[in-house]
């Protein structure tokens, strides 16, 4: 559920009354601030249960005829095999270590950061790359993390479209976010399994 400024909700609350601030709590025998209070507190809970109540649905209908079917399983194998139900997604290398990279990180990563994930990125690429020369493995990840570079972005789209080809429709597999915002994998994480 998004971060909740209850600063904000309380304010709409008490524009929402208008007028009706002045007026004493007679009928409840306190006075109109402790009334007030009580029906602040009273709408913040009905607020958080609504609140919490359409995440619910949302979750809920998020796979209807939109997505397509309910997301399954991500299978990672010990020698970084990618696996969707029963299925194998064979990428490139470098575009493989950049997916296993945004699946590790749910909260997601600006690329323009990418730099500070270095090291990770770098040991999923030398696990799955097929070349032997140490110094074209650290050129290739060099480039990838060159911000002037277009490397990460052929990466993601690369493995966006292998999804798109091994799925369908894989909404929640892609790696996706907003110009300037963090990219990231939507897939809930419980679905994703290390061996």
């Amino acid at each position: 559920m998004e971060n909740i400024d209850w600063g904000i909700l309380a304010l709409y609350y008490l524009l929402g009354r208008g007028g009706s601030l002045e007026e004493p709590g007679v009928p409840y025998s306190i006075n109109w601030e402790e009334q007030e209070t009580r029906d602040l507190i009273s709408f913040v809970r009905l607020a958080s249960e609504e609140l919490r109540r359409r995440e619910a649905e949302r979750r809920a209908d998020a796979w209807g005829p939109m997505y397509g079917p309910a997301p399954t399983k991500v299978r990672i194998t010990r020698s970084l095999r990618v696996y969707i139900g029963t299925q194998e997604l064979r990428i490139r290398p470098m575009a493989k270590a950049v997916l296993l990279l945004f699946l590790k990180h749910p909260e997601g990563i600006q690329l323009k950061c990418i730099a500070d994930y270095r090291e990770e990125l770098a040991g999923f690429y030398r696990k799955v790359s097929r070349s032997q020369d140490k110094d074209a493995i650290e050129r290739s990840i060099t480039r990838i993390l060159d911000c002037f570079s277009n490397d990460l972005n052929v990466s993601i789209t690369r493995v966006n479209s292998a999804l798109g080809t091994l799925m369908g429709n894989a909404v929640s597999y892609r790696i996706e976010g907003a110009a300037g915002e963090a990219k990231h994998i939507l897939l809930d994480r419980s679905l994703v399994v290390w061996e």
